[in-house]
C-alpha cells in the first residue's frame, strides 16, 4: 500500500520524514528546483530482471531486492525525495559537484532498510546511461561501466547476504556512469582545490606554479607536519606579493617540493593558465601493464577529444591526479629507466597534505603496514628498495600532479622538469631529517 502524500513537502519536513542517518550538504538548495519526471518504478523491471539473468542471481535474492526496491516505491515520501537524490547523483560527478555523498540508511524504511544505499546506487543505472545517450555519447564507452562493482556486490549478497556497499564515494562514479576508461587511464571531470596558481611565459610557453601565501612548508619542501615530522629549524612559510607589474612567490618544483627562496615574474610577460576552482580532468590509474609514458600520452588524448566532443559545457584546463607513484622519492631507489620514473618525469609535481598511507597500502598491504624490519618477507624489488629506504627514518609521501591540455602532445620529452629541478631534488630532499643540512 503505497504512503500517501497530499501535497509536495518543504526539504526539512522530507529530511525528518526519511530519517536518513546522513544527508550530503548542499541538497537543500538543488531540492528547491526538482522537479518530478513523473516516474513509478524506481527500476525498470526489464532492466533488473537483465541484471538477476546476467548474474545468475538465485531466486531469493531476487525476491530480497525486490521487496527492497517495492518498499521505497511504496512510500511516496521516500519514493519521491530518492527519485531527487537519483537525479542528482547522476549530473553531481559531471557538474564537478562538492556534495559528499556516502552510504545512507533512512529510518523511516523499517524492513529491507540496509538494502537501501545498493538500490540507490543502482537506481543511477538506467537514467545515467539515457543521459549519456542522449549527447550522443556512442553506448561502446559507457554499458560496461557499472559492470565490475555490480558484479563484486551481488556476489557478496547472495554468498554472504551482505548489502553494504563499500567505498560509496568511489563506486558511485561507475554506478552514475561519471568516469570513462580511454585506453589505459581512467577520467572524471573535477576542480583544482590546492592553492597555487599556474602561469605560462608567452613567448617561451614555459610554466611555472606559485604556491599561495600563508602555508608551512619544511626545509625539504613539503609541508610541515606531514607523516607527522615537523621541522622547526627549517620551517618555512609561503608569501605572496603582488602589485600592478610584478608577483613574488615561491615557485613549486615540479620535481614535488617547494622551493624556499622566492622568484619573481613579470605580469606583462606571465599570463595566468590554471586557478583554484578551474576544471581538470582527474586521472586514475588502474592496476596492471601500460604504466607507460606513451600510454599516458595516449589516453590523455583521446580523453581531451572525448570531453571536447561530449561534454564542451567543461572548460577543461588540464589534468590532475594523486598518487603515491608521482613520488620523486621513488626515483632515489628505483632505476632511472623504470616506467614510475620516466612517466613521473612529464607531469608537474607537487606537495600534497598526505603522507606515506597509499604507498604502505599499495605495497605493502596495509594503510598502517610497517616494513622496516621486514624485508626478508618481501618479493619484488620495489617492495625491499622501499623499505630499505624507510629504515634510515626517510619517508615517502602522497604526491599530485598536473599535466595542462597544451603540453599532452610533449608527454615523453619531459615538458616541465628540466635537469637543474632534478638537480636541486637530490640536493634538497631528505634535509629535514636530524643531523642533515639543505644543500642549496
Amino acid at each position: 500500500m503505497r504512503t500517501k502524500m497530499k501535497a509536495r513537502l518543504n526539504y526539512k519536513e522530507y529530511i525528518a520524514y526519511c530519517g536518513f542517518d546522513f544527508v550530503p550538504e548542499g541538497l537543500e538548495e538543488k531540492y528547491r528546483s526538482y522537479e518530478s519526471d513523473g516516474r513509478t518504478e524506481l527500476i525498470p523491471r526489464d532492466f533488473l530482471a537483465g541484471l538477476f539473468a546476467r548474474y545468475q542471481i538465485p531466486e531469493d535474492t531476487q525476491q530480497r531486492l525486490v521487496r527492497g526496491i517495492e518498499a521505497i516505491e511504496k512510500d511516496t515520501v521516500l519514493f519521491h525525495f530518492t527519485a531527487f537524490l537519483v537525479e542528482d547523483m547522476c549530473s553531481a560527478r559531471n557538474r564537478c559537484d562538492e556534495d559528499f555523498y556516502t552510504n545512507m540508511t533512512p529510518a523511516c524504511m523499517k524492513e529491507n532498510g540496509e538494502l537501501y544505499s545498493f538500490l540507490l546506487l543502482l537506481a543511477c543505472i538506467v537514467p545515467s546511461m539515457n543521459l549519456l545517450e542522449k549527447r550522443g555519447v556512442p553506448k561502446k564507452y559507457y554499458e560496461d561501466i557499472p559492470h565490475p562493482f555490480l558484479k563484486a556486490q551481488f556476489e557478496r549478497l547472495v554468498h554472504h547476504g551482505d548489502p553494504k556497499v563499500r567505498d560509496f564515494p568511489w563506486v558511485m562514479n561507475f554506478y552514475t556512469c561519471s568516469i570513462f576508461l580511454l585506453d589505459r587511464f581512467l577520467f572524471i571531470p573535477c576542480r583544482l582545490e590546492d592553492d597555487f596558481t599556474m602561469f605560462r611565459h608567452k613567448k617561451t610557453q614555459e610554466v611555472i606554479a606559485l604556491g599561495h601565501a600563508g602555508e608551512d612548508f619544511r626545509s625539504d619542501g613539503q609541508r610541515n607536519g606531514i607523516n607527522g615530522v615537523y621541522d622547526a629549524g627549517g620551517l618555512f612559510k609561503t608569501i605572496w606579493k603582488e602589485d600592478a607589474r610584478r608577483i613574488v612567490a615561491h615557485r613549486m618544483n615540479p620535481m614535488g617540493f617547494v622551493e624556499r627562496e622566492t622568484v619573481s615574474i613579470d605580469k606583462e610577460e606571465w599570463e595566468a593558465v590554471l586557478k583554484p576552482g578551474d576544471c581538470l580532468l582527474a586521472l586514475h590509474i588502474p592496476s596492471g601493464p601500460g604504466y607507460t609514458p606513451d600510454r599516458l600520452r595516449t589516453s590523455m588524448a583521446m580523453a581531451v577529444e572525448f570531453y571536447t566532443t561530449y561534454f564542451p559545457e567543461l572548460a577543461v584546463k588540464g589534468f590532475w591526479s594523486r598518487s603515491w607513484l608521482f613520488d620523486p622519492r621513488l626515483s632515489l631507489v628505483l632505476d632511472q629507466e623504470s616506467n614510475i620514473v620516466r612517466v613521473q618525469r612529464q607531469v608537474y609535481n607537487y606537495p600534497t597534505f598526505e603522507g606515506d598511507g597509499m604507498l604502505r597500502y599499495e605495497l605493502f598491504g596495509g594503510w598502517d603496514a610497517d616494513p622496516v624490519g621486514k624485508s626478508g618477507e618481501y618479493t619484488t624489488s620495489l617492495q625491499k628498495a622501499a623499505a630499505e629506504y624507510m629504515k634510515t627514518g626517510a619517508r615517502f609521501n602522497t604526491i599530485s600532479m598536473i599535466v595542462l591540455k597544451e603540453e599532452v602532445g610533449q608527454i615523453g620529452s619531459m615538458p616541465y622538469i628540466t635537469a637543474a629541478d632534478i638537480e636541486k631534488f637530490g640536493l634538497i630532499v631528505d634535509s629535514h631529517m636530524h643531523g642533515r643540512k639543505p644543500n642549496v
